[in-house]
């Protein structure tokens, strides 16, 4: 191959499709699929030093719709939350469709899979899933609770199913219930998160002032430069800690705006799925955010365990995704 006037071999040239992970993962991750060009993404030191230095986002200059979007922001969004997910190959445990989507509720880490467990061969179970910081250190950081693959299905399935049905039984009427029950749910919380930025947004303006009469008293000599610098420091660390504070709550707000509008989107993608019959990995993520998993608990002479499904667009509904799933004793016994 010629490249510049020069001929040039080698494992990249003779195979120019073999494509590495981290190549495809470059690909996915690109908002030019979105429409939209981003520049200004590096930096170097200097004219003389040109190794990259990535730049922070917030200084990335962004240009909408330079072409049309080859995908919609929902599918894009997907594909990066599943980016996130440090996950092996799907040859090492075919049977678990669940990877990246199972956590923990007493130590909020991810619950991992297990085939390998003998009393799985004798239920012929294709596999569990268990805390993974019990796994590793045992009952002092978290309880030994599982959950076997069949059990999870048969729940899942069930409520996509029952979603599915409300949806292709009126799209329109269902995600106004979802809208409805997500407003009611988040109203007091909102109204506590906008209460609580009033009041720092206040705070902040304050700040401002009496960090300006500061600087005029250490100018004019009325305070020692020393007391100025102790003091300044404390209100601007202040000021900090409540900036991002307020970015915080903006962020959870946003959030639950979101998954206000997104109810119709989810009423959309739920009413494909009336007639499933069984589970797939693709179907999971384009349904389902997360999975958590609570400990197990006695209630009624039957062990009980709690799921919360987080599905795409709406969250956790409650009365809509909390489900309970009752096992046999011997199902968890050693």
């Amino acid at each position: 191959m010629v490249n510049d006037g020069k001929y040039v071999t080698g494992e990249r040239q003779r195979h120019p499709y073999s494509w590495s992970k981290v190549t495809v993962e470059h690909i996915l991750s690109n908002p030019i699929y979105l429409g939209k060009t981003v520049g200004q993404k590096i930096t170097t030191r200097s004219f003389k030093d040109k190794r990259h230095i990535a730049r922070p986002e917030e200084e990335w200059i962004t240009v909408e719709n330079t072409h049309e979007p080859l995908v919609d922001q929902a599918t894009f969004d997907t594909v990066q939350e599943r980016l996130k997910v440090k996950k092996p190959g799907v040859w090492h445990n075919p049977a678990n469709i669940y990877r990246g989507l199972l956590f923990c509720d007493g130590c909020h880490t991810r619950m991992v899979f297990s085939s390998t467990r003998g009393w799985n061969r004798r239920r012929k179970s294709a596999g569990m899933f268990c805390c993974n910081k019990h796994r590793r250190y045992g009952g002092k950081e978290c309880s030994g609770h599982y959950i076997s693959v069949e059990e999870l299905n048969d729940v899942v399935l069930e409520d996509v199913r029952r979603h599915a049905t409300l949806a292709s039984a009126d799209k329109y009427l269902y995600a106004e219930y979802l809208a409805k029950v997500s407003a009611r749910e988040c109203d007091g919380e909102r109204s506590s998160w906008e209460k609580e930025l009033e009041r720092n947004q206040r705070r902040l303006d304050e700040l401002d002032v009496i960090i300006r009469r500061l600087y005029e008293d250490s100018v004019f000599g009325r305070i020692p430069a020393e007391r100025y610098a102790v003091m300044s420091a404390s209100y601007e660390d202040e000021s900090t800690k409540l900036r991002e504070r307020n970015t915080e709550l903006r962020r959870m707000t946003d959030a639950w705006d979101k998954r206000s509008r997104g109810a119709g989107d989810f009423a959309k993608l739920a009413a494909q799925y009336t007639d499933i019959t069984e589970l797939t990995e693709e179907l999971l993520n384009t349904l389902i955010e997360k999975i958590v998993v609570h400990e197990k608990e006695e209630i009624d002479g039957e062990t009980v365990m709690r799921l919360d499904i987080y599905y795409r667009f709406i969250g956790s509904v409650s009365g809509d995704s909390g489900n309970d799933l009752t096992a046999k004793k011997s199902v968890h016994s050693s």
